[in-house]
């Protein structure tokens, strides 16, 4: 994988001058958008501070779009807020579009209908990405949960970036105990749980209704307002 230091050198494919096509498209999977012009120095994999992203073709696409149906499934249950899958839908147009352009509607069906989405890798930021499972022959109801819970994170993961967040703040498996410091988000997250409120202290966890027990996962990594700091230097 490529690693890109800065973003000095990177462009949203939204801010290409108006007619200014990329012959290609760096693709997260939150699905944010890079391009360069010139594509060629940069490896299939393209990781820009903590974000990986892949050089589109249409088996990726395919695997693009396989998660948006689960992000649809997640909104009209309710899992996911209206908002996140709107801002979600959006983004995915874009790429659906240059896509099209591209490669053609054809390739892109059939593409769709070859994927096996359980055995497709995604692109995973180095050191700091989300845990891949080993692969199975059977998806078990662990691995469904566990899809649940990335769809939720997904779709909050650039926000919770953009705030301060460690992506493996968010991702990380961490060990077998419950309390254990280094078991991310994705770790807390029960089935029928919908993600609230994003800060840059915490992000709220609610429950399945009628209750909706309302939760907070706390960034360990930034001040809380209940943490008073003493200055240790003696008075003079």
């Amino acid at each position: 994988m490529t690693t890109v230091l800065t973003e000095q050198c990177a462009k949203s494919a939204e801010d290409a001058p108006s007619g200014d096509t990329p012959n290609c498209l760096f693709v997260a999977t939150s699905l944010a958008t890079w391009t360069t012009a010139n594509p060629e120095q940069f490896a299939r994999d393209v990781q820009i501070n903590d974000t990986a992203y892949r050089r589109l073709d249409p088996d990726y696409y395919a695997w693009l779009r396989s998660r948006m149906v689960v992000a649809k499934t997640a909104a009209t249950a309710g899992h996911l807020p209206p908002a996140a899958f709107e801002a979600l839908r959006l983004r995915f147009n874009a790429v659906h579009e240059w896509a099209v352009g591209y490669f053609g509607e054809e390739q892109l069906v059939a593409a769709v209908r070859a994927l096996c989405a359980n055995d497709y890798r995604p692109p995973v930021a180095e050191d700091e990405g989300p845990h891949v499972p080993a692969k199975r022959a059977h998806k078990s109801a662990a691995d469904e949960i566990l899809a649940e819970a990335m769809a939720l994170v997904d779709s909050i993961s650039e926000q919770a970036l953009s705030l301060g967040w460690k992506r493996q703040r968010l991702y990380r498996a961490g060990g077998s105990r419950v309390l254990d410091p280094e078991r991310g988000l994705v770790c807390f997250l029960k089935p029928g749980d919908r993600l609230g409120e994003v800060t840059r202290q915490s992000i709220e966890i609610i429950g399945l209704p009628p209750s909706e027990v309302r939760q907070h996962f706390y960034n360990p990594d930034v001040d809380q307002p209940w943490i008073i700091r003493i200055d240790n230097k003696e008075k003079t």
